[in-house]
């Protein structure tokens, strides 16, 4: 366990580097393509590599967790979430999509696995609905909608990203397997959207000392680093509990955006983020809830 909280803490680290990295691209010239770009290959060259001898035990995993990972984590996510940026603060961005991450996964363990929800878990997912209400309050009285249209994407967003929580734990694949999943899916679906004509590339004509930042962020933080980590938190504390420690991210998120995108964190924010984090916390119960993998395989995305 000790070594599932450490993976998780640096998970945070990177996670919060990763909103503040997105930010800053949707005020450059650098293109969502161009740091899902820099995020995936590096990511796809080494995990490759290192899982080229486990290509048959990748591909004998069910068609339908490879498609949830390749979903939840990999190039539509990271769309998701760098267009949803683009309508928010990192503040409301950041505590969005890992806050609401355990009232998700929560939902689909219930709904889909048939899972029962404590009396604390319940409280805690009331918690996390009221800072979301608090976030869409927040942008209808300060005559904002385009905000809501944000918030709208990055609800999705967090989404996916709960399904591929849920498809990681249940499928067998280790940290490094799964990494790899997610970085060569996406550079596929950039090579398609390259050649289609449907993604903007501008990388060789933005400063060197950028691209470098977003390459150390995104490239090997969130590409490598992260992805090994927070699939490693999975697999050593579960899927709910580490949903419920990302909801700590918005707090380092917004620290860092204070001094770098002068946005301040007004009362309603705080509000909005403490319940989300509150409840993330109290719905996790601080242990991870068990999931009946041989139930799932039987009974999920059937």
């Amino acid at each position: 366990m000790l070594t599932g909280l450490l993976a998780m803490t640096v998970t945070l680290m990177i996670w919060s580097g990763f909103f503040i990295s997105l930010r800053a691209s949707s005020q450059s010239d650098l293109t969502i393509a161009d740091i899902a770009l820099i995020r995936f290959v590096p990511a796809a060259l080494l995990f490759g590599w290192l899982c080229r001898h486990k290509v048959r035990h990748i591909f004998q995993t069910p068609k339908r967790y490879l498609a949830l990972i390749c979903w939840g984590a990999g190039l539509p996510y990271l769309l998701l979430a760098g267009y949803g940026l683009h309508y928010v603060p990192v503040a409301d961005g950041a505590s969005l999509i890992p806050g609401i991450l355990p009232l998700l996964v929560s939902g689909i363990a219930v709904v889909c696995f048939g899972e029962p929800l404590s009396p604390m878990r319940r409280a805690g997912l009331v918690f996390i609905a009221l800072g979301v209400v608090c976030f869409v309050a927040k942008s209808l009285a300060g005559g904002q909608p385009g905000m809501l249209i944000g918030y709208a994407i990055l609800l999705l967003a967090s989404f996916s990203w709960a399904w591929f929580t849920i498809a990681m734990r249940v499928s067998g694949l280790s940290a490094t397997e799964g990494a790899a999943v997610i970085a060569i899916s996406g550079c596929g679906l950039l090579l398609t959207g390259f050649l289609s004509q449907t993604m903007t590339f501008n990388l060789l004509s933005v400063d060197s000392q950028e691209v470098m930042y977003h390459f150390l962020v995104q490239g090997v933080g969130v590409g490598i680093v992260s992805s090994l980590c927070y699939t490693l938190a999975i697999s050593r504390l579960g899927a709910e509990m580490s949903a419920a420690l990302g909801a700590f991210t918005p707090v380092l998120a917004a620290l860092m955006a204070i001094p770098l995108f002068s946005e301040p964190l007004t009362g309603q924010t705080m509000i909005a983020m403490a319940l989300i984090v509150i409840g993330a916390l109290t719905a996790s119960e601080v242990m991870p809830i068990p999931i009946n993998k041989s139930k799932i395989v039987k009974k999920a995305m059937r």
